[in-house]
């Protein structure tokens, strides 16, 4: 396990698209995004030798309130790894711990059931929200 670098893009991005077909979303991962989420410090690479297993995403948030902590794509080569899903999640909680963040949120696809277990396992539950989005501008008009 180590912090995600802005230059595991090439390496993760196959990750990300068979991660994103299985659960029925999007791949996450664009140069961007790689060097916002290196810089949070809850952004993390699951890896064994030099081959990577997984990643996951997150960031802490300030609403005036409370600090939370989001978690917005956790992503594993294969489907039945749960050593490195488990993995990741203990990292990002390990993280948010020792940024004294104590709320965590975790925005995943539907259909990813084995991060939708081991979360309930791990004594996350679901909340009883929908997400409803919009784009604006000329990106919301494309189909």
């Amino acid at each position: 396990m180590r912090p995600l670098d802005v230059d595991d893009l090439e390496r993760l991005a196959p990750i990300d698209a068979a991660a994103a077909a299985r659960a029925g979303g999007a791949p996450a991962l664009t140069p961007g995004g790689m060097a916002f989420y290196a810089r949070t410090g809850h952004a993390f690479v699951a890896e064994t030798g030099d081959a990577p297993r997984g990643f996951c995403l997150a960031q802490a948030i300030w609403d005036g309130r409370r600090p939370t902590l989001r978690l917005a794509t956790l992503a594993v080569a294969d489907a039945a790894d749960g050593e490195a899903r488990e993995a990741l999640l203990e990292a990002v909680t390990k993280s948010a711990y020792d940024a004294a963040v104590y709320d965590l949120v975790a925005e995943l696809p539907e259909g990813d059931e084995a991060a939708h277990r081991l979360l309930a396992r791990e004594g996350w539950s679901p909340e009883p929200v929908r997400l409803f989005r919009r784009t604006l501008g000329s990106r919301g008009a494309t189909p």
